[in-house]
């Protein structure tokens, strides 16, 4: 065993902390280091590690956990051997639902066992653990640590300090072996008290050890847990960021605990909280680098992707804000699809069957609403209904679509190097990315969100044969036209007629609880040139909040174009959304909602039409 090893080895003898625990047992003496390394690092142990402390001044919100509540749901099998969980609560006076975060918490020998396990990795290691494959890096991470914990000889139990004893001189030992020198051994006769006390102490040495291989292998368990949580994980909001029900995560500061929002419990607080600022601007800065990002005084603010997907928007403290802050919207691995939004009643039947035509040909869609409407999300699971064959290219700042198409190009924008507010020859902007597709013979161009001058851009292609798919923040038809018109987009109105459907998302209040609708699914007929006005068609549009349901207005220019392609008489046209109605409810019926799953089926129906509507027809009357 090196120096090294011995002088780690030094640290992980603890204080009485904990005298239920505690050994006293000749076989689990502590191992001493003899060189000036080993006695270097006794003296930084001769002064009292400091144990973590429990914060005081917690947030007064925090206080809400412990009134009386009742218990909604719990799910476990978080990090580690699953010893995480959460816990959703309703307080019993205010019906308020909180989020409860549960984790295995660590004594203080368990608290330095497991820094000092971190240390040893962190000097000793070099590996990667910011990779996308998570359970590579599992894998790996338990390989190195068990590593570390062989060759460093760590013991995951409390050991008692043994008091130091006068070593004898050299004379004095050398005097005694003199003195019994030439003294014949006499056999020692053990009388029977002698041979049951031996009998006794061995039972309970075997007793005494396998009650601490029971306590080293739980502190184990909960050390790990926090080791993993740590190095490929999320730290404290780890939990969290497995949990598929949460949209968004918010962190205002040090002083506040975390706050969500819930697919099921709208906004919710959890018990999560920072210990102190200068633990959540550590986190802030770790974030960014997970993203590929430097967060600093200097650039205070970041704006990335995790590898997850999922977004980030941080702040640094002292500089535009006074704490640091930051906000991740999450990304479902499995995105919402076409059969999620009719479940949630976000559309309807009639209108998934009229885009899954309409989509299927090349109708332009534009996507509008406010923060948080749904409209990235309503574009991500219509775009299933684009032909396999087509050729697709996604072009967004931080990407959130996810198709399951094989002819698919994803792109992203990327911000330069310099100090400059102005572009550089090293931004690639939306604007330069759409260049670039145009010049790649795409079926589909697909924008995350227009903006600024690649509107221009988006909509020339438009009018050139390409079919265009993109969001933007409006909340009405009016609202819409005058954000076009208007700089930075500023684009004449006589283009805004090569765009097909105009779909506005809203997040409505029903209930005291938030859900996402289309409100209005409008179509462009044409620029009236007498008037210079826009004239539209509104063939699906959503009533209101104590009517909850979709109506069919008039009829749909779009839908009779379809027909007359094709050939159809209006009987044909009914019949055919009729059989794509009877897919949909079928996918409905069987609950078949993975993107991918649905993306093959819509491909299975561009081939084989009347083999897929037989098998649809023969389940649901099954």
């Amino acid at each position: 065993m090196g120096l090294l090893e011995q002088a780690q080895l030094q640290k992980n003898q603890y204080d009485e902390e904990d005298q239920s625990t505690n050994i006293n047992i000749d076989s689990f003496d502590e191992i001493q280091g003899s060189g000036l390394l080993a006695k270097a690092n006794l003296s930084k142990i001769k002064k009292p590690i400091p144990s973590p402390k429990k914060v005081e001044n917690r947030s007064e919100l925090l206080k809400k956990f412990y009134e009386p509540h009742d218990l909604i749901e719990e799910q476990t099998g978080f990090g580690w051997d699953g010893l995480g969980k959460r816990r959703i609560i309703k307080l019993k006076e205010t019906s308020e639902y909180l989020y409860q975060v549960i984790e295995p918490e660590l004594k203080d020998y368990e608290f330095e066992i497991k820094k000092e396990i971190a240390h040893l990795f962190k000097m000793l290691a070099d590996i990667n653990v910011s990779g996308d494959d998570e359970d590579e890096q599992k894998k790996y991470l338990q390989e190195i640590l068990d590593q570390i914990v062989k060759d460093n000889d760590i013991k995951f139990y409390p050991v008692e300090k043994k008091e130091k004893t006068d070593k004898k001189s050299f004379s004095e030992i050398f005097q005694f072996k003199k003195k019994n020198k030439g003294k014949s051994k006499k056999k020692s006769s053990t009388s029977p008290i002698e041979s049951i006390k031996k009998i006794f102490d061995k039972k309970q040495h075997a007793e005494e050890k396998e009650r601490l291989n029971r306590i080293a292998k739980e502190s184990k368990k909960r050390i790990y847990y926090h080791l993993f949580r740590e190095f490929v994980g999320y730290h404290r909001i780890d939990v969290i960021m497995k949990d598929e029900g949460i949209e968004d995560i918010s962190c205002d500061g040090p002083d506040v605990p975390i706050f969500l929002y819930h697919k099921k419990y709208d906004e919710i607080t959890t018990n999560v909280q920072f210990e102190s600022p200068e633990e959540l601007n550590s986190f802030v800065v770790r974030l960014s680098q997970i993203c590929g990002k430097q967060i600093s005084i200097f650039s205070p603010i970041v704006d990335g992707k995790l590898p997850d997907g999922s977004r980030l928007q941080a702040t640094l403290a002292r500089t535009v804000t006074k704490g640091s802050t930051y906000t991740i919207r999450r990304f479902s691995s499995n995105p919402l699809t076409p059969i999620d939004l009719i479940k949630y009643q976000s559309l309807s039947l009639d209108m998934a069957a009229y885009f899954w035509l309409a989509i299927e040909n090349a109708s332009s869609i534009l996507f509008c609403g406010g923060t948080a409407s749904g409209k990235t999300t309503a574009l991500n699971a219509l775009s299933l209904f684009i032909p396999s064959a087509h050729k697709v290219i996604t072009i967004e700042d931080t990407r959130e679509i996810n198709l399951p198409h094989d002819n698919w190009i994803a792109g992203t924008t990327r911000q330069g190097f310099s100090a400059s507010d102005d572009k550089t020859g090293k931004d690639i902007d939306m604007f330069d990315l759409i260049r670039a597709a145009l010049r790649q013979r795409p079926k589909v161009i697909m924008v995350g969100e227009v903006r600024g001058k690649e509107a221009y851009s988006l909509f020339q292609a438009m009018s050139t044969g390409h079919t265009a798919y993109s969001t933007v923040h409006a909340s009405d038809i009016h609202t819409l036209i005058q954000r076009l018109e208007n700089p930075p987009i500023d684009l004449p109105r006589a283009l805004l007629t090569s765009l097909d459907i105009i779909v506005f998302q809203n997040a409505i209040e029903i209930g005291k609880k938030s859900v996402r609708r289309m409100t209005s699914v409008t179509e462009i007929i044409k620029l009236d040139s007498e008037t210079n006005q826009l004239i539209f068609m509104e063939p699906y549009r959503w009533i209101s909040k104590t009517d909850d349901r979709f109506e069919i207005r008039t009829g749909s220019k779009i839908l009779n174009d379809i027909r007359l392609q094709n050939n159809w008489s209006e009987q044909e046209l009914d019949e055919e959304l009729e059989r794509r109605k009877t897919i949909l409810q079928w996918m409905i019926h069987t609950d078949k909602r993975d993107y991918r799953v649905v993306g093959d089926i819509v491909f299975d129906y561009e081939k084989h039409p009347e083999e897929l509507l037989l098998k649809a027809k023969q389940e649901l009357n099954a």
